[in-house]
């Protein structure tokens, strides 16, 4: 018998890799499912309320912090039913119908099917004031299926709305001025766009009358006024925060628009909604239209632009702003 080993042996044997060795660490990984990743307290619901141009933005942001998504995500906002939903985004929020004789809130909803870990969706509705001798609260509601396929509810801390009515003095300023004061960074600017759906031809004049005629009943000064280009300049004080109030009316093409200048958004809001709803209200009492649908918001519902002119019923118009095209009047 030949015990002499075989020199290809040694070398084969130098080239083996045992099983039993313990690999080096660093390289070994856990693998976790979804169902171990702990959610408690790390899905956010966070939500704020803040003057945006001449109305209120109230955004709700659900943030997913944790590092497994989160599925079936309701969520719901109530709201007053003294303030107008102008617009959301996303686009084509839910509104669900409201009882006057039994409502007293509003209610906007959207479901969305996943927010991927680490992540967040936010939700924006625009609102305007109906009436400004009222308070109320705003809050929102989600409810969503966690990773364990339990079903997990939020809701937020109520925000109080509380609106005050004008009390506007005329102010007499030298023209002159109206320049300088529109221009100051002290200052912040609103606009209000509407169009009137009406089947006849737009009369830009007399419309240029009838809106002048709303801001001189809310005890403006005019200052200045271009009858050829169908604009007029007005001047005043609320006497309840004593800011210096700018309003400019005008028409363009076939639009109706309100421009306010002030120190205080939150006055800026409350006034452009008052001209408003005052000018559409005495349409309806003039007989000029014969609903209040037919007085249309023309903000992009998008972006929020102005849009450049109020289209024929059924017909779209593209933002200028978006590029986004909707159907204003339906």
């Amino acid at each position: 018998m030949n015990d002499k080993k075989n020199p290809a042996d040694e070398k084969i044997s130098d080239l083996v890799s045992f099983r039993d060795e313990k690999s080096p660490k660093g390289l070994l990984k856990r693998v976790i499912s979804l169902e171990q990743i702990d959610q408690e307290d790390k899905v956010k619901l966070i939500h704020e309320l803040k003057p945006f141009g001449s109305m209120y933005r109230y955004s709700t942001l659900i943030a997913n912090q944790s590092k497994a998504p989160i599925k079936e995500v309701k969520t719901k906002i109530r709201f007053p039913a003294f303030l107008d939903l102008i617009r959301s985004d996303p686009p084509h929020m839910i509104l669900d119908p409201l009882n006057p004789e039994e409502d007293e809130q509003k209610q906007v909803r959207i479901q969305f099917e996943e927010i991927t870990p680490e992540s967040h969706h936010q939700v924006n509705i625009f609102l305007s004031p109906l009436d400004l001798e009222r308070e109320g609260e705003i809050r929102s509601y989600v409810t969503f299926v966690n990773n364990k396929d339990f079903v997990r509810a939020l809701d937020s801390k109520p925000i109080l709305i509380m609106l005050t009515p004008l009390s506007i003095e005329k102010c007499i300023v030298p023209s002159s001025q109206i320049s300088p004061f529109s221009k100051s960074l002290e200052n912040v600017r609103a606009i209000k766009s509407i169009g009137v759906g009406i089947k006849t031809q737009f009369d830009p004049d007399f419309f240029f009358s009838k809106l002048c005629q709303n801001i001189q009943n809310q005890n403006f000064q005019l200052i200045t006024m271009n009858k050829e280009n169908r604009v007029a300049w007005y001047f005043g004080v609320d006497l309840v925060s004593s800011d210096e109030v700018l309003i400019i009316g005008q028409i363009v093409q076939n639009k109706i628009e309100w421009i306010a200048i002030a120190k205080n958004p939150h006055l800026l809001i409350s006034l452009l909604s008052k001209v408003a709803n005052e000018f559409a209200s005495q349409m309806l009492i003039d007989g000029i239209i014969d609903s209040i649908d037919q007085i249309r918001n023309l903000e992009c519902e998008y972006c929020g632009a102005p849009l450049s002119y109020m289209p024929q019923k059924g017909v779209a118009i593209t933002c200028l702003q978006c590029n986004n095209s909707q159907i204003v009047w339906k």
